[in-house]
């Protein structure tokens, strides 16, 4: 019969603990080339053979650090968005939904963003597929908003989706993540901004 401990250190918590640690020397470190196993390995509290027996490889182990955040706030957004049938609906969704549950609560995507999209890593293809689909679904709602007569045609609503996510995305570079009582008013100028920008008319 296995102790408590024994339960403790199962493959998946372990593995979990080993993300959680890379994930800290991230945003300590700023960017993954500076990131070193030997980091993460201190940070875990655990041997190279150990992460490397979960992890084959640095690269695997960033990868699984992209997924697992994916997974936890970007593809769960995602889906609630597509599920919206009224394009403005969902551009107000879109826009306050990924500035309060991903941008403002998640300082790593600082760094996972820019990395998935200057890659060229056929293992993070998955991750940049995901991301690509976020573009894709802004531009469209854009156009289909466009289509109702409430944006300009003369609006480009593939760059105006590039512009608009460039904007909410830089917010990781400034915004201070100690201050959560400021998410909902940074997330109300974000939307405002965003609608201003579009000359959205009611």
């Amino acid at each position: 019969m296995k102790t408590s401990r024994q339960k403790d250190a199962s493959p998946e918590k372990t593995k979990a603990k080993i993300i959680q640690a890379a994930r800290k020397v991230l945003l300590k470190k700023g960017n993954a080339a500076s990131t070193s196993i030997t980091d993460v390995c201190a940070a875990a509290r655990i041997t190279r053979p150990t992460l490397y027996h979960y992890f084959k490889s640095s690269r695997k182990l960033f990868l699984a650090l992209h997924v697992a955040s994916m997974d936890r706030d970007l593809k769960p957004y995602l889906e609630k968005a597509t599920s919206i049938d009224d394009p403005e609906e969902r551009l107000h969704f879109m826009v306050r939904t990924y500035m309060k549950e991903c941008i403002c609560v998640c300082p790593e995507l600082k760094v996972l963003i820019h990395d998935s999209l200057s890659t060229n890593d056929k293992q993070f293809r998955e991750v940049r597929t995901v991301w690509k689909k976020h573009y894709t679904l802004l531009a469209s709602t854009i156009e289909q908003i466009q289509s109702n007569g409430k944006i300009s045609p003369e609006i480009k609503s593939s760059w105006a989706a590039l512009f608009l996510l460039g904007m909410l995305t830089w917010t990781t570079y400034w915004f201070d993540f100690s201050k959560k009582d400021s998410v909902d008013a940074i997330t109300d100028l974000a939307e405002t901004l965003v609608f201003n920008a579009l000359a959205l008319k009611r």
